[in-house]
């Protein structure tokens, strides 16, 4: 053994090694038995040359030399195969041009062993011992060109078809030709069998070639081809000056050393050779960093964007703007066509679709993703079992036969979704929901890197879903808390208006019974039923006005109960006066009679057209901010901020301008302090603690409603003068799927 001969057997085992691995991952796969075959050649002339660069006798060099040829010569043939079975060319080509291509493999292998006009001897060089060619070689050389060309043609030839359909096949078949096209530099070898004192280091470029197939065929995984052409490049510099210089220095030094010391001679390049070979690996690594980062700059900036958008999602409490930002940044960051949301509806058993984005320039716009998938489809069955991305061009290439009729299934639907990855969000071992991603718009494929990232950001995003539920919820809760304080408010006036009209209603009956009692029917004259009749007509006319004033306050009160939650077209102006009907039920009766009632203006300051909106949400606003108005005057009358005499007044301001409508609501109550104004919009806060009156969350339940129509609402008040709140909304639809 010596320093020449311990590269190719290092090459050679890692190939053997490579080899198992590719044949027992799949035995019956053709595409992995002929890869293994093509490895078991390349093993048998890595080995033979080691043995024979070992060997100091002529004679033993030459039987290793052909043993080593059996595995040159089989090269290019089992290459030509691997690329007809890889592509899934026709089986009819397959069988004719295989045949023929083995037919000529051991008819050179014929000449090889019987004649010496393929391999005539061995040449001594200062490596060891190097095969000597006959002239048959030279017919050998063709073939073996012919072979290589026509390999790398079929693969250029399938390229051209799947580039623009399939990315992930496009990016492993350009990966397979950057591994053979980098080994095929490895015929360098072929010049020393001339005659050519040149150190055969073709061990080099086929070691790069299996690198980048281990890592693009046998864990079928994709990493970016630039960054392959960059490591290999990188690997073959520097270890080409680890291997260069100790070579080349022990060729200089060699004749005069051996002359002085010629059983020691060798030492001085086996130490460079050592020092060299570990510095290498860490030259090698600092190299890899510096160059990828520059060449990997964007995928670098995208998983860093990844990265910070999975931190950032647990702010949102939104879910609705939650899932906006998760597909609009998803397309945003990896230049998909699309992103879409799915989510769990535990009571309809399904995946309902809740946020689809696409660019205006991706897809046909007559595609729409399907509204819901069931629990018990084949996508959500195999997302739970395989608890992993789903890959749809992966699943295509590799299920076995597709002879299954659960994933003959899954691709339909992955094909219909237009997908290319499905990643599933898990939540205490269930799958919440799934991202869909299409290409990407550029045809590159997603490296094993961006899934990776990509599954922690559908779990962060879990997580972020279940809390916006969470606070969708207590939202609900704190509505409906703050809606049933509101009625109970009205309640008591609402009865005693109520017992008002009834006991008039009740007097005005008795009163006309009474009188019809005292009337002796048999004595009527003309004129006293003419006076019976007036009396009992005013008195009817009386019960009429009366009973419609009870109509009044109960079709105010079933028109807040009855408002629609959906947004549609709201007549703004009959909106507010019936909340200040229903604000005015729900003070009689509650102590306020005994001020002044403030009187209530509404002031448009442009014309005011209809806005699209919900009718139920702003009706519970506006309600609350002229009942807040109500409060605030009658406590500057209790707290003796302001006279008995004071004259409350409410005045509520319109005005439509650059697509935004404003609402002001204006009194001139007690006002708030500097510090009670920050407070604001905080749930649980109130200044009406000490009244009973209260619980803090009208307003922020104010601040939801009115965000809820992408509007906002400020305040602005003094304390002994006033307050002002100011409403605005945009006036176009910007909901999206809030309307019905």
């Amino acid at each position: 053994m010596t320093i020449f001969s311990i590269s190719p057997l290092i090459v050679a085992i890692l190939f053997f090694v490579s080899g198992v691995l590719v044949y027992l991952k799949d035995k019956k796969s053709a595409v992995n038995i002929v890869l293994a075959l093509e490895w078991a050649a390349l093993v048998l002339w890595l080995f033979g040359y080691f043995m024979a660069y070992s060997t100091k006798q002529e004679d033993v060099a030459i039987f290793w030399v052909k043993l080593a040829y059996i595995g040159v010569i089989f090269i290019p043939t089992l290459f030509y195969h691997f690329t007809m079975v890889f592509l899934q060319i026709g089986p009819k080509k397959i069988k004719r041009k295989i045949y023929t291509a083995y037919a000529g493999a051991l008819a050179f292998l014929g000449f090889l062993y019987f004649s010496p006009y393929m391999v005539s001897g061995v040449n001594k060089f200062f490596w060891g011992y190097q095969t000597k060619v006959g002239p048959v070689h030279n017919l050998y050389m063709v073939y073996f060109a012919a072979l290589l060309i026509a390999s790398f043609l079929n693969f250029y030839t399938m390229y051209k078809k799947v580039r623009n359909k399939l990315a992930m096949e496009s990016v492993r078949i350009k990966y397979v030709f950057l591994a053979f096209g980098i080994g095929s530099l490895g015929a360098i070898d072929f010049i020393a069998n001339y005659g050519v004192e040149f150190y055969p280091f073709g061990f080099i470029f086929i070691g790069m070639g299996l690198m980048i197939l281990n890592y693009a065929i046998i864990r079928y995984q994709v990493m970016n081809i630039n960054v392959a052409i960059t490591r290999a490049g990188i690997f073959a510099i520097v270890y080409t000056l680890v291997l260069g210089i100790p070579f080349g220095v022990g060729a200089f030094i060699k004749e005069p050393l051996s002359k002085a010391a010629p059983h020691w001679w060798w030492l001085l390049p086996m130490f460079l050779l050592v020092v060299s070979a570990s510095i290498a690996p860490f030259v090698y690594i600092r190299l890899q960093k510096r160059i990828e980062s520059r060449l990997r700059y964007q995928e670098f900036e995208s998983h860093k964007a990844l990265r910070k958008l999975s931190h950032n999602m647990l702010r949102f409490t939104n879910l609705e703007g939650l899932l906006k930002l998760i597909v609009h940044h998803l397309v945003k960051i990896l230049n998909l066509k699309f992103a879409a949301v799915y989510l769990l509806d535990s009571q309809a058993n399904k995946y309902i679709l809740k946020s689809y984005w696409r660019p205006q320039q991706s897809l046909d716009t007559s595609f729409e993703p399907p509204a819901e998938f069931s629990r018990n489809s084949s996508l959500a069955k195999d997302l739970y079992i395989r608890r992993l991305p789903i890959v749809t061009e992966e699943l295509r290439l590799f299920a076995p036969n597709r002879a299954s009729s659960h994933i003959r299934e899954l691709i339909s639907i992955l094909l219909k979704l237009k997908s290319n990855i499905v990643i599933p969000s898990f939540l205490r071992n269930d799958v919440l929901g799934f991202l869909v991603l299409s290409d990407r718009r550029t045809n590159t494929a997603f490296t094993q890197e961006d899934l990776n990232l990509l599954m922690v950001l559908s779990n962060e995003a879990a997580l972020a879903i279940e809390n916006a539920q969470f606070h969708q919820k207590e939202k609900m809760v704190l509505m409906e808390k703050s809606r049933r304080e509101a009625l109970a408010d009205m309640a008591p006036g609402a009865s005693h208006q109520f017992n008002n009209r009834l006991v008039s209603i009740s007097s005005s009956a008795e009163l006309m019974l009474l009188k019809l009692e005292k009337i002796k029917t048999k004595k009527l004259k003309d004129e006293e039923v003419k006076t019976v009749l007036k009396e009992a007509k005013e008195t009817l006319e009386l019960i009429d006005k009366e009973v419609y004033k009870g109509k009044e306050i109960t079709s105010a009160i079933l028109r807040r109960a009855k408002a629609k939650v959906d947004f549609q077209k709201v007549d703004i102006k009959s909106l507010i006066e019936n909340a200040h009907k229903l604000v005015q039920i729900g003070h009689s009766g509650s102590g306020i009679q005994k001020f002044k009632e403030p009187k209530f203006k509404m002031k448009p300051l442009t014309d005011v057209h209809d806005i699209f909106a919900s009718e139920a949400l702003l009706q519970d606003c506006f309600y609350n901010l002229i009942d807040n108005a109500f409060d605030a005057i009658r406590d500057a009358i209790s707290k003796k901020v302001k006279p008995e005499t004071h004259a409350g007044e409410i005045i509520v301001t319109l005005q439509q301008k650059d697509q935004i409508f404003t609402i002001q609501v204006s009194d001139n109550g007690i006002g708030l302090t500097k510090e009670n104004q920050r407070k604001l919009f905080t749930p649980y806060f109130t200044t009406k603690a000490t009244s009973g009156k209260g619980s803090g969350l009208g307003l922020y339940v104010i601040r939801d409603f009115i965000e809820m129509h992408k509007g906002t609402v400020g305040c602005d008040s003094e304390y002994g003068k006033g307050t002002t709140f100011t409403v605005k909304i945009p006036i176009k639809n910007n909901h999206g799927t809030a309307k019905k």
